[in-house]
This record gives structure tokens, C-alpha cells and sequence, in this order.
């Protein structure tokens, strides 16, 4: 299995909330259906504004933020999905848009941590040393704190199993528990669907790994009262291939197939994304399982 399936860190294509326009979801779906080209020409321009003010304003930590984020939700969105389709029948030229993606989010963490620097005084020190003081985050920091994750995680997902980026495992749980802390029930459950990967994968795994993924599973889906696709597809990819449960695998797909996309209008473009990825899967399935 090679490492991007091993370590696959499932943290962000389920959450790409992002507008297409100033128009309602469905409209936005509707875009993306029919002209995805366009609609990431208009996300990609919206995302060079937002640098262009990050960067001319190095202390501002609005600017920075949201820099981060969008940058990290297209890496995801679009040039992760598109690397990954293209592993399949193009080594060659899917590693070479891993590297622009790795490139983008290693970009994207040097936002966010600069943005919770200047919001916590000794942040980079908590990050990266060990044994390190608790910060007093605030409860509105719970998504900064998760996004912050999600660059990590597009990093070392996208590093080709690069060593340097590997062993930073640790700051994704450390982000993520940390958020989870402030606001658990976060944007219908987002932490314990992240949760679900982590525990998996985590350096200091328990015994009971695959109960606790499950248990994360569940939490996930009460919270979203069952609207989001994403717990699903994150128990299918991360669970279920670990297990090699290949119907289990398809059970969560097609239960994630049966949600309506727009029950909840919060969650309807990134349950759009992730009704593509299912079947994406679906499509797919041999190449998760041997």
C-alpha cells in the first residue's frame, strides 16, 4: 500500500466551504456541475486577493487566517482531487501536482501559524516543542485551531512520504485536540470527523484504535443529525480499507449516496464534493482493496 493510502489523513475534502458566487448553494452546485473550469478560475482569482492582503499585511491575523484557509481548501478541492484521480493512470504527472499542492500547503502553514502568533504570543514555541505550556486559547479559536490541522495534514499527505514531514504527525492531534477542547460540537462535528483518520494513524495509537475511530464516527453523525457525507466517507476510506471490509466499505458509501445534499444548506457544497469523491470510490474500489 503505498504511503498516501497508508497515512491517508481524510481532513478536509469533506469540509470545502467556499462560494462559487454571492449566490445560494444550490446555484453554487449547480456551477460546479456544469462549469467546473470556470469556477475554479473564479476560486483561484479570489484566492490570489486574499493572499495579495496577507501578504501586504504581515501582522494582520484576519488576513493571514483567511489566506490559509482558502488556500487550503482549494489544495484540497481541486489540486489534491485532481492528483489523486490521476495517480491511478498517471504517476508521473500526479506526483508532480502533489509537489505544487505540498508546496501550496506548507505556504498555507506559515499563514496560520503567523496568524496564531500574533494572536497568542509563544504559539510557534507550543507547536513545535515538546512538553511545552498549555496557550489559553479562546472558544473562537476552535477554527483556527482546525485549520491549522488541515494544512498539516495537506502537507504531510501530499509529502510522498517524506520523513522531515511524517514525524510532524503529533501537531495535527495536538491542533485538533486542542480545538476540540474549546468547542467539540464545531461546525456539525468537524473535529470527530477529523478524529476518525487521526486516531488511526497517530503515533501513539491505542490498543482500541478502530473503537475509537468508531466512536468519533458516531459522535460525528449525531451531531450532523446524519446530514453530512463526510463521516461516512472518512469511516469508509479510513476504517473500513484498514480493516480491508470491503462491504462495510460500500455500505458507507452508498449510506452517504442516500443523504439528501441539500437537507442542511450549510453543508450542501461540501456535501456535493463529497457525493463525487463516493463515487469516485465506488469506481474505484479495487484499488483499496487486495
Amino acid at each position: 500500500m503505498s504511503f498516501t493510502n497508508k497515512y491517508f489523513i481524510y481532513l478536509f475534502p469533506f469540509f470545502l466551504h467556499y462560494n462559487i458566487s454571492c449566490t445560494s448553494p444550490r446555484v453554487n452546485v449547480l456551477a460546479l456541475s456544469y462549469t467546473p473550469d470556470f469556477s475554479k478560475k473564479l476560486f483561484l482569482s479570489n484566492l490570489m486577493k486574499l493572499e495579495n492582503k496577507a501578504i501586504k499585511n504581515p501582522y494582520d491575523p484576519s488576513f493571514l487566517f483567511k489566506a490559509s484557509k482558502e488556500l487550503t481548501i482549494f489544495s484540497y478541492g481541486f489540486t489534491m482531487e485532481e492528483a489523486a484521480k490521476l495517480k491511478i493512470s498517471d504517476y508521473s504527472t500526479s506526483k508532480s501536482i502533489y509537489l505544487k499542492a505540498h508546496n501550496d500547503f506548507v505556504r498555507s502553514i506559515d499563514y496560520i501559524n503567523s496568524s496564531l502568533d500574533l494572536e497568542y504570543p509563544g504559539y510557534k514555541t507550543w507547536i513545535i516543542e515538546k512538553n511545552q505550556k498549555n496557550l489559553d486559547f479562546k472558544k473562537e479559536s476552535a477554527e483556527k485551531l482546525y485549520w491549522a490541522a488541515g494544512a498539516y495534514a495537506g502537507a504531510i499527505q501530499s509529502s510522498n512520504g517524506d520523513p522531515k514531514w511524517v514525524i510532524q504527525l503529533p501537531k495535527i492531534g495536538q491542533l485538533l485536540e486542542s480545538g476540540m477542547s474549546l468547542d467539540p460540537e464545531w461546525n456539525y462535528g468537524s473535529f470527530y470527523t477529523a478524529m476518525i483518520s487521526y486516531s488511526l494513524i497517530r503515533h501513539d495509537a491505542k490498543n482500541n484504535k478502530f473503537e475509537l475511530a468508531k466512536e468519533f464516527f458516531k459522535k460525528a453523525v449525531n451531531i450532523s443529525k446524519g446530514e453530512d457525507l463526510s463521516p461516512y466517507i472518512s469511516y469508509a476510506v479510513n476504517i473500513a480499507v484498514s480493516e480491508q471490509d470491503r462491504n462495510e466499505f460500500t455500505n458507507m458509501l452508498y449510506n452517504a449516496l442516500n443523504i439528501d445534499i441539500y437537507a442542511n444548506p450549510e453543508l450542501t457544497l461540501s456535501n456535493y464534493m463529497n457525493r463525487k469523491k463516493a463515487n469516485w470510490l465506488l469506481d474505484n474500489i479495487d484499488e483499496y482493496f487486495y
